[in-house]
């Protein structure tokens, strides 16, 4: 593809003045779109970036970059210019363009696949919220990102497992049971208080119902209600995700890591290396050459009463992901969880395994707008927007182009209105007007019996 064909084109050419300049090799360079309004195609910062070691101003070694990568007379490139503190921009010559259009062509579907992962097995663990309640827009936008990672992922040759991990063995699925045991009996004419952190959505009520007709007769087995509602949870999660066009290989039980002894097994191996203490009849987590950890209730494993945390089943799970053979794991989070992340990884590396084949994706958070005002907390829900009720609004197309729009580092407004709108004012109502023009000229090309193969490229001036 054009962009690996530039970036060789340039450690070859630089290759030369870098020896020249002593340099071993060339830095970690990046290439990417310029911002808009500049006439070039890929900008690059690599004489930001070599400028502190050759003691040389940035924009000044930029020119000389440029002087160099010009007396290469590339076929590839049809202008090379310096732009702002020492960025190099270039544009693609028309030749090369036509070149590449023939290129997708001839290839269709094949095109910019490619063999980079050479089949390497990773792992995608996404979404994976807690069956206590229906998914929300933030759920929706980490769907998103983790789909798309996933499709991008397995284009590149990577073979991509995307996981689940339910969190079934918590004391919100309690909480859940309990609010749920109160709306059944409630229903049945009698009284009992709803936890005072439990669950008060719509949802509840409904799932109550269902289960007082199937189960008359057992509305106080809490342990019965709690199967029947994570039942109906996962069902109905699975069902929003399945319409979000998001499906997962595996929806991996967080009761089945305490089950399987997985725990155990895993906090025997860091008591074994010595990252272990007992302090006030709790069992915390202590990093090789750390101390005071007594001091960071996050850290405890083990909690006075016996019960097994979630950092503890969190560590055990990803552990075992690394046990099951994969050689990346990526998962797609919340920005709220940022100070897990450094936790996760120490207790991983104290187990002996190797940190940085994970990788956490952090997402910020997503405001819903109407017309550019804040939309309304949901009655079903109780407390937020629930994806269904974005999804049944504005559609899946709109929904997930809208939640990818932006980087996961950025907070994303997203305008329901804007989003149902027939104007180029809203991007997706633009790319499937684009894309039915395109369909359109492929129409047109069947009733012309080309194949591609004549197309003058030559008369397309506007890139």
């Amino acid at each position: 593809m054009l962009w690996d064909e530039l970036r060789q084109w340039v450690d070859r050419s630089l290759a030369p003045w870098a020896r020249q300049q002593g340099l071993a090799d060339l830095p970690a360079y990046a290439l990417e779109e310029p911002p808009g309004g500049i006439d070039a195609d890929a900008a690059c910062n690599i004489a930001l970036l070599l400028a502190k070691a050759l003691k040389k101003p940035p924009r000044a070694l930029a020119q000389e970059l440029q002087q160099t990568l010009e007396a290469a007379a590339p076929e590839l490139v049809e202008s090379i210019t310096v732009a702002g503190a020492g960025f190099l921009n270039f544009r693609f010559s028309s030749a090369c363009l036509y070149r590449e259009m023939q290129a997708v062509l001839h290839e269709r579907e094949r095109y910019g696949r490619s063999t980079e992962g050479e089949g390497k097995k990773v792992l995608l663990e996404f979404v994976s919220a807690n069956p206590t309640g229906p998914l929300h827009v933030g759920h929706g936008r980490g769907a998103a990102l983790g789909d798309s990672l996933g499709l991008i992922l397995s284009h590149l040759g990577y073979a991509v497992a995307r996981e689940y991990y339910v969190n079934d063995a918590g004391n919100q699925v309690r909480l859940l049971a309990e609010s749920v045991r109160a709306r059944c009996l409630e229903l049945a004419g009698k009284h009992l208080d709803l936890p005072a952190e439990g669950y008060h959505g719509d949802y509840v009520k409904d799932i109550a119902e269902d289960f007082r007709q199937s189960h008359a007769d057992g509305m106080e087995d809490l342990s019965a209600i709690l199967s029947f509602s994570l039942r109906r949870m996962l069902q109905g999660i699975e069902k929003d995700l399945d319409d979000f066009g998001v499906r997962f290989d595996a929806w991996f039980s967080e009761a089945s890591v305490i089950q399987k002894g997985l725990v155990e097994k895993y906090v025997q191996a860091l008591k074994d290396r010595g990252c272990i203490q007992e302090y006030e009849n709790a069992v915390w987590f202590v990093a090789p050459g750390e101390e005071g950890a007594e001091k960071d209730k996050d850290r405890v494993l083990r909690r006075k009463d016996g019960r097994w945390t979630y950092f503890a089943t969190d560590v055990a799970y990803h552990a075992d992901k690394f046990e099951r053979g994969y050689e990346r794991l990526i998962d797609i989070w919340g920005a709220d969880h940022h100070g897990y992340v450094p936790r996760v990884k120490s207790s991983l590396q104290a187990l002996g395994f190797d940190a940085d084949r994970l990788h956490v994706v952090l997402y910020q958070l997503v405001s819903l707008l109407r017309g550019g005002a804040p939309v309304s907390m949901s009655k079903r829900s109780g407390d937020f927007i629930t994806l269904r009720e974005v999804l049944d609004e504005v559609g899946r197309d709109a929904c997930r182009f809208f939640f990818a729009l932006r980087g996961p580092n950025t907070a994303l407004e997203f305008d329901l209105e804007l989003a149902k709108k027939h104007t180029e004012e809203n991007p997706v109502y633009y790319l499937q007007y684009a894309h039915a023009r395109i369909c359109s000229i492929f129409r047109e090309a069947v009733k012309s019996k080309s194949g591609g193969s004549d197309l003058t490229l030559s008369l397309l001036k506007e890139k």
